[in-house]
């Protein structure tokens, strides 16, 4: 009964670090992604980059980036991977990916989906739509 009990507490610990992964803040910085500012999301986006909202539905509708795509349905929950076909076909073209702020883990999982496939020019917005709106961007609706 003791042994049982260590392996059941050694699982329940991975399990609560492995679900830590997954909550607070983002890292400062992906590999293979250019983390911008809002400013910097706002050029990006007059210059043609695609912006990539990955927040829900209810969200995207309430307010988002100009021109902005919602993709947050493409995740899928098992794998915390996107389906790149949202993310377009050329692979050169700059994608801009945000969420709702810094602890926006779903727009990690799209950058790093999008770095995974191939993409070369992946802009994430780690400060989100709270960055943009707190910039006095302007928001469509």
């Amino acid at each position: 009964m003791h042994i049982i009990g260590r392996i059941l507490a050694a699982v329940v610990m991975i399990a609560a670090v492995d679900a830590s992964a997954q909550t607070g803040e983002t890292p400062p910085t992906l590999e293979g992604a250019k983390t911008i500012t809002a400013r910097d999301a706002k050029a990006a986006i007059d210059a043609g980059a695609q912006p990539l909202d990955v927040r829900k539905k209810a969200s995207f509708v309430e307010g988002r980036l100009p021109k902005a795509k919602a993709i947050g349905t493409a995740k899928d929950p098992k794998t915390n991977e996107f389906n790149v076909a949202v993310f377009g076909t050329k692979k050169d073209a700059a994608v801009l990916f945000y969420g709702h702020g810094s602890d926006g883990w779903s727009a990690v999982a799209a950058v790093n989906s999008a770095v995974k496939a191939g993409f070369t020019n992946v802009l994430w917005l780690r400060g989100g739509y709270t960055e943009w709106a707190q910039a006095g961007l302007p928001i469509e609706q």
